[in-house]
This record gives C-alpha cells, sequence and structure tokens, in this order.
C-alpha cells in the first residue's frame, strides 16, 4: 500500500492488520446496546455495566504505564489484547444477564493497558510529522467496521439481535485473535521501547507503579497537563452518553434496525473522505486548530440531533455521519497534540497518567448518563452539547499556552 511505504515496519505492519479488528469492532460496540436490552437488561443496568467498566478501566491505567516500560510495547501489546478481546469477546458470546456482562466488562477493560502500549508500538518510530496521518488511518481503519455494521444490520432483522450477535462475537474472537498473533510476529520492540526497558530491568514492577503515582501528584500540578486530562476525560464521558443514541432513535423514534445500520457505513464513507482529502490539507503543527474544529463540529452534531425526529433517515445519516467524522478528527488530534508535547521517555508514563485521570473522573457518567435516559430520553444529548463546548473552551485555552510559547523562543 503506497500510503504506507514511508512509515516505518512497526506502524506500518500494526495499521496493516488493524481491519482484522475493526471487522467486528465496530459492530459489537455499535449493537451493544440492542444486545444487553434483549437479554433483558434495563438502562440503569446497562449504564451500571459502563461505569463498572470505567473504574475497572482506571485500575488497569494504574498497571498500562509500568507493565508497557517493563515489559515492552511488544509482547504487552499481545498479551493484553488477548485477554480484553478475544476472552471478552467469548464471555459476551454467551452471556445470559447483567452479571456476565459484568464479568465480561472487567476483561475488556484490561484494554487500557493495550492502549498505551499500541499507540506508542503503532507511533513511537515515526517521525513528529507522521504521526497525524498515522492515527487518521488507524481511525479510518476502525470506522471501516461501519460498512459491516450495515450487513450485520440486516442479519440482525432477519435473524433477531441475540442470536445474530452470539455468532458475531464468536467470529470476532477468532478474527481478532489471529490479527494479534500476526502483529506480534511481523512486529518488534520500538528503539525508544527497547531503551526504556533495559532501563528498568532491575527495578521491580511495584516500584514502578509507586513512581508512576507519585509522578501522578507531581503532573497534577501541571496546568498544561490538567488541560489535556480535561480534553481525554470529555472523549471519554461522550461515550457513556453516545451509547443510548441508538436506543433512542430505535424505541422513541422509530427507525428500524436495517435503517439504523446504515448510519455507521455512511460514517464511515464520511471520515474516509476526511482522511484522503482533508487532513492531507490542513497544514503540519496545527494539531490544536484540527482539535478545535473537531470539538465545534461536534458541538454542532450534538445540538443536530436535538431535533431530529421519526421519518427523517436523510438527517440522521447526515448528523451522525458528519459528527462521527468529528470525532474522528478529534481523536486523531487529541492524541497527536499529546504524543508531539511529552518528552520520548516519559510518552508511556505520561499516556498511561493522561488516561488513567481521564478515567477516574469518568467513571460515574455511565450510570450518570443511564439515569438521565430514564428521565428524559433526550437528557443525555443535551449533556453532550455542553461536554464538547467544554472540550472546546479547553483547546483554546491550549492554543493560547503555545501561542505564548512560540512567541516566547
Amino acid at each position: 500500500m503506497k500510503i504506507l511505504n514511508d512509515l516505518p515496519r512497526n506502524t506500518r505492519n500494526c495499521l496493516i492488520v488493524e481491519p482484522l479488528w475493526a471487522l467486528f469492532g465496530g459492530v459489537v460496540v455499535y449493537f451493544a446496546p440492542l444486545y444487553m436490552k434483549g437479554l433483558g437488561l434495563t438502562e440503569i443496568e446497562m449504564g451500571l455495566v459502563n461505569s463498572a467498566g470505567l473504574l475497572f478501566s482506571f485500575l488497569f491505567f494504574i498497571l498500562a504505564g509500568p507493565v508497557t516500560n517493563k515489559y515492552g510495547r511488544h509482547i504487552t501489546s499481545l498479551v493484553w489484547d488477548v485477554l480484553s478481546w478475544s476472552v471478552s469477546m467469548v464471555i459476551w458470546a454467551f452471556a445470559q444477564n447483567f452479571v456476565w456482562f459484568l464479568v465480561a466488562v472487567l476483561f475488556n477493560s484490561a484494554v487500557r493497558v493495550v492502549m498505551v502500549s499500541w499507540n506508542l508500538l503503532l507511533t513511537e518510530d515515526a517521525r513528529e510529522d507522521q504521526r497525524v496521518k498515522v492515527y487518521g488511518i488507524s481511525n479510518l481503519i476502525g470506522s471501516l467496521g461501519g460498512f459491516v455494521t450495515l450487513a450485520a444490520g440486516l442479519l440482525l432483522d432477519h435473524y433477531g439481535v441475540v442470536p445474530t450477535m452470539r455468532v458475531t462475537y464468536l467470529l470476532g474472537a477468532l478474527f481478532m485473535t489471529v490479527m494479534f498473533v500476526l502483529r506480534y510476529f511481523w512486529t518488534t520492540e520500538t528503539i525508544n521501547g527497547a531503551r526504556v526497558k533495559e532501563k528498568v530491568k532491575d527495578v521491580s514492577l511495584f516500584q514502578l507503579i509507586a513512581q508512576q503515582l507519585s509522578s501522578l501528584l507531581h503532573a497534577s500540578k501541571d496546568k498544561h497537563f490538567a488541560v489535556l486530562t480535561m480534553i481525554f476525560l470529555i472523549a471519554q464521558a461522550v461515550q457513556s452518553f453516545t451509547f443510548f443514541q441508538i436506543l433512542y432513535l430505535k424505541d422513541n423514534l422509530g427507525y428500524s434496525t436495517t435503517e439504523l445500520s446504515v448510519v455507521p457505513a455512511v460514517n464511515s464513507l464520511i471520515s474516509i473522505i476526511l482522511v484522503f482529502f482533508v487532513l492531507p490539507r490542513i497544514p503540519k503543527n496545527a494539531e490544536r486548530l484540527g482539535l478545535l474544529v473537531g470539538f465545534l463540529v461536534c458541538v454542532g452534531g450534538a445540538a443536530a440531533f436535538l431535533f431530529l425526529g421519526g421519518g427523517l433517515l436523510f438527517a440522521v445519516l447526515f448528523i451522525q455521519g458528519l459528527s462521527s467524522a468529528a470525532f474522528l478528527l478529534l481523536g486523531t488530534y487529541r492524541d497527536s497534540v499529546f504524543m508531539n508535547s511529552v518528552p520520548e521517555e516519559k510518552k508511556a508514563e505520561l499516556f498511561g497518567l493522561v488516561n488513567m485521570m481521564a478515567m477516574l473522573l469518568s467513571i460515574p457518567t455511565g450510570w450518570f448518563a443511564g439515569w438521565l435516559f430514564t428521565v428524559n430520553p433526550l437528557a443525555p444529548f443535551i449533556a453532550l452539547v455542553v461536554l464538547f463546548t467544554l472540550g472546546a473552551g479547553a483547546t483554546l485555552r491550549l492554543m493560547s499556552w503555545h501561542e505564548e510559547t512560540q512567541s516566547a523562543r
């Protein structure tokens, strides 16, 4: 693939195998609320599962940086991906009730370790000016699952939500495991990862965890770190509120499963246009501007969602597609801003810390979103407008500090 030719080996091969995850990852995430409801869970129980996932995620983020530095980006990504995806997908496939989902989300939350190790395996060997492209392609691949979701929606309508999703989870477990093994054999430890691993080889994991917690206290006093944490927190909290969109569109506005399965496909199409025709035209070193644009478009999309009615599928597709592309833009530039603003030797530690703090603060949002939905189905989406607006404000603050730093040089 020519678009990957200029990228280092680890980055290129991580991206080559990523579609094996996207084939099923997007499907199971998108239709999870319908699957949970089909097995009898209430909106409050769904919210509690989401909050439990955030709590478990916080605990795993405590391990993320130390484990990644101690054992390396390479092997950590393999082991923890198998635990977080292969195992959890099998549990979801056989789930019967609320307890099964709690156990599954415990295993799936282990993906927070991989969020650190895989991000570094993907980008650490790449140059700074390549990282926006890398994250853009990565997020695009993740969104390509939308086309599979379109086919899955037809199967859900024909065979029913629960039996179709059970088979989907099992197939997902198989394909993802193949992907993790291929990626392990096609990549190696990053240059910086090998250096850090050698540096801490005589330091125990418990000592590294203690050092990380100490670093957290120090980092929390830094205003730049605090604002980045807020941005990561907003991006994390948003997922608790958007979780209920498919239920609102189906149960409150009357759209069919087949109609709703078109949404991710349109999202994917718009994301392709964004990555190939928009991102390349955004000036280099404009990560903060890209982040701001992402938040502002998300504000507009969330506000427009409040005025949707039944029988307006085109409007649903346009609003959801635009919002999805904006969130892809937001994620691409958020991670690029972070990776390009911290020292090389501190990337694993600080990436784990910022995600850990964001996860800790977002723990109540899962339950809160579920409760809001039971009070008023539109309430979670009003909260989205507020969250994205706060994100835009935080990004403006980052831009102001960056301009002050550049002027001082």
